[in-house]
């Protein structure tokens, strides 16, 4: 194995480390911004249950594109997609049409940026950033062509160093494959740059641009040295002359990219500053640092010039380049921030963009190059009472789309809800709506069909685009939620319509018509994250029971599971769950003596909610384990099992000449005692038998 071929192996490994030091912060800020995003929306539902409704994706990969999108992003450019153009790799196609958008700098410019990018960039500028291109370039936008000729720049300066003239083709491949390019070129006794160049190839990214910005000129003026100084038979003033000449080239091509010819080697020094003045961009401070340096008459000022003062100059210019691309980024950032705030439709990318503007100037250019595109994947929940942790979720085969839980609850009351996640993409049939792609399925869209809706593939066909497409609005229903009207019917709302999804007027028209559906909340949906959670019997009644959520408030803790009962602890109470008793709920001085008394260990789960006794003095829950705790405002609350309580209910309860319970059991010789406001009950242990006493 050569040692290039050993590198090249440790070198992927680092390649992808890179990446994923990348996508890693891409996912941390995910996962920070869905713990904001679960109390967005501004309802009560929204504010207390969003944590277990939104959900992070830290996937960085985005769906291959499929042949329509192609023919979709050739047309965008003027060409036509043909059979020999579809089949290629979405690199190559990129490239293809690189190469026939010269007229069109910021198609070209994007182009050339994801060229050198990952898969996930080129995946989706094939879907949406070539149109956004195009866009910028019909209203003589700038915002790619500064980033993309400074990379092409930086590449063909590293490789005037060597004085080799890269292709254009070379100057569009990704930094990595560039440097590999470059080792290539260097000549085998120039051993420190190959080293060098093999050294940044197994690299990350910042590290192959600073080999191409500092560090292969600092390795070749070495090897040039090195070279210079094992001739023996050169003598002192000619090594001499054969180094400036050497740092004359690297100055011109570093720093211009220019492989400099016989005929400006050997000029004076001034009259090269004076080349170099010519061929530097005015206004920079090159050019400025060479006009200084010409003013001055030492030729020592010259030689300070090229040996070192070209490069300082190249450096501030790079340095205000890029505080001026930095500063550029962030307003295409905070610009993609409040689009999605407008929207309503994408709070992941609202707090994508607020993490990435919250952090380096790095971590804004990793969330427009590929967080971004991470961070438009959603759910849709319902708002209607009932369905309040129900979500839209497509079907296949079929191609339906219903509101669903999903499948039936486990033994362990949990339900996983599958196929509810949509990317939020640019709107296929109007640039400032959205099309909502079913998640792992490439180029299906949830479109109208008829006035019911479906995920069906794109036929390519300008009916379904505005058929595919939904412009969001407040919700009907407000606290946060959107509603969806359809472009392809205009005036007419996603909705749920039992079970199924339909697009539906809106409330004026159903009243005209008699129809007594309710639309306000049935065409309002809260937007959670993607991939939506496991949700859990208690979620769902604490969702749907208005009247709970009233009497316990939000939730202070996770659901806990512990063995065959699930709980959840509220504001004021909790909620248990059982496969036998459902969910129900305690609260209050009833559960303070539930706990202390051993809670669903000793009393198993509650069968009923805390509920009020028919004479209106005080309030009750069963339990599973033959149990119940009872209180009043003047016994407090205490609780009857077994053989006592058995007792107490044939009596008639709380009704009878007992009344309530004023202690709870306690041991007694033989047996155990309950103390009642009208007597006691005691428990023979030995034969099994409770005896009623009156006072």
């Amino acid at each position: 194995m050569t040692k290039f071929a050993k590198v090249l192996g440790a070198s992927t490994l680092g390649r992808d480390v890179s990446r994923r030091r990348v996508c890693g912060r891409s996912g941390a800020i995910a996962a920070v911004m869905v713990g904001v995003l679960a109390g967005s929306g501004g309802g009560p539902i929204a504010t207390a249950a969003g944590a277990e409704l939104a959900s992070a994706t830290t996937k960085s990969s985005v769906a291959s594109v499929t042949q329509e999108e192609k023919i979709r992003a050739a047309a965008a450019v003027g060409i036509t997609a043909t059979p020999e153009l579809l089949v290629l790799s979405e690199r190559d196609f990129v490239f293809e049409l690189w190469k026939v958008s010269s007229t069109r700098p910021e198609v070209r410019a994007s182009a050339e940026l994801v060229l050198s990018g990952s898969d996930a960039e080129r995946s989706q500028w094939i879907k949406s950033g070539v149109h956004e291109a195009v866009k910028r370039d019909q209203d003589n936008q700038v915002r790619d062509a500064e980033a993309a000729r400074g990379a092409r720049e930086l590449k063909q300066g590293a490789a005037a160093v060597i004085g080799v003239i890269p292709t254009p083709d070379k100057l569009v491949v990704s930094y990595r494959d560039f440097v590999y390019w470059l080792w290539q070129q260097v000549p085998e006794k120039y051993g420190k740059t190959r080293t060098a160049a093999l050294t940044a190839f197994g690299a990350a990214e910042e590290a192959q641009k600073e080999f191409l910005r500092a560090g292969i000129r600092t390795a070749y003026a070495e090897d040039q040295q090195n070279e210079i100084d094992a001739n023996e038979q050169t003598s002192k003033e000619e090594k001499e002359r054969l180094a400036w000449r050497a740092a004359k080239s690297r100055a011109i091509g570093q720093v211009l990219g220019v492989v400099p010819t016989e005929g400006m080697l050997v000029l004076s020094d001034d009259n090269f500053i004076r080349e170099i003045l010519q061929r530097a961009t005015p206004d920079t401070e090159v050019a400025a640092a060479a006009n200084q340096a010409l003013r001055d008459p030492d030729p020592a000022a010259w030689k300070r010039y090229i040996a070192t003062g070209i490069f300082e100059a190249d450096q501030r210019d790079k340095a205000n380049a890029q505080a001026k691309q930095a500063e550029a980024n962030r307003r295409r950032a905070l610009e993609i921030r409040t689009r999605a705030q407008n929207s309503g439709l994408r709070p992941n990318l609202v707090f994508a963009a607020q993490a990435a503007l919250a952090g380096s100037d790095q971590d804004v250019d990793d969330f427009l190059r590929a967080g971004q595109y991470q961070a438009t994947k959603q759910s849709l929940r319902g708002e209607t009472q009932g369905t309040r942790a129900w979500y839209i979720r497509g079907t296949w085969p079929g191609g339906g789309v219903q509101l669903s839980q999903g499948p039936e609850f486990k033994e362990d009351g949990t339900a996983l809800i599958g196929e509810a996640t949509w990317d939020v993409v640019t709107g296929l049939g109007r640039a400032d709506c959205y099309s909502l792609e079913w998640v792992g399925h490439p180029g299906v869209y949830l479109a109208l069909n008829g006035i019911w809706t479906g995920v069906l593939p794109s036929d390519g066909t300008e009916a379904y685009r505005r058929n595919a497409t939904w412009c969001p609005r407040q919700g009907f229903a407000g606290g946060g939620t959107v509603s969806l009207e359809s472009v392809g019917l205009p005036g007419r709302f996603l909705r749920q319509h039992n079970g199924g999804i339909v697009a539906d007027p809106n409330d004026a028209t159903l009243k005209a018509t008699g129809d007594p559906r309710s639309f306000t909340a049935d065409a309002s949906w809260w937007i959670d994250g993607p991939n939506p959670p496991v949700v859990s019997p208690i979620l769902t009644r604490w969702l749907n029971d208005e009247a709970i959520r009233g009497r316990l408030g939000a939730a202070t803790g996770q659901e806990i599971v512990d063995g065959s009962v699930r709980y959840r602890a509220y504001q004021r109470g909790r909620l248990y769950w059982s496969a036998a008793t459902g969910v129900r709920e305690i609260e209050g001085t009833i559960l303070d003596t539930y706990l202390r008394l051993g809670g669903h260990g000793a009393f198993g789960a509650p069968t009923s909610d805390e509920s009020g006794t028919p004479d209106g003095v005080g309030r009750y829950n069963h339990f599973a384990k033959d149990s119940s705790i009872y209180w009043t405002p003047s016994t407090g609350a205490h609780a009857v099992t077994g053989a006592i309580r058995a007792l107490w209910a044939q009596l008639g309860w709380e009704t009878s000449y007992l009344r309530y319970p004023a202690s709870d059991e306690t041991d007694i010789p033989g047996g155990r005692r309950v103390l009642f406001q009208g007597g006691r009950i005691d428990y023979d242990a030995t034969t099994g038998k409770a005896t009623a006493y009156r006072k």
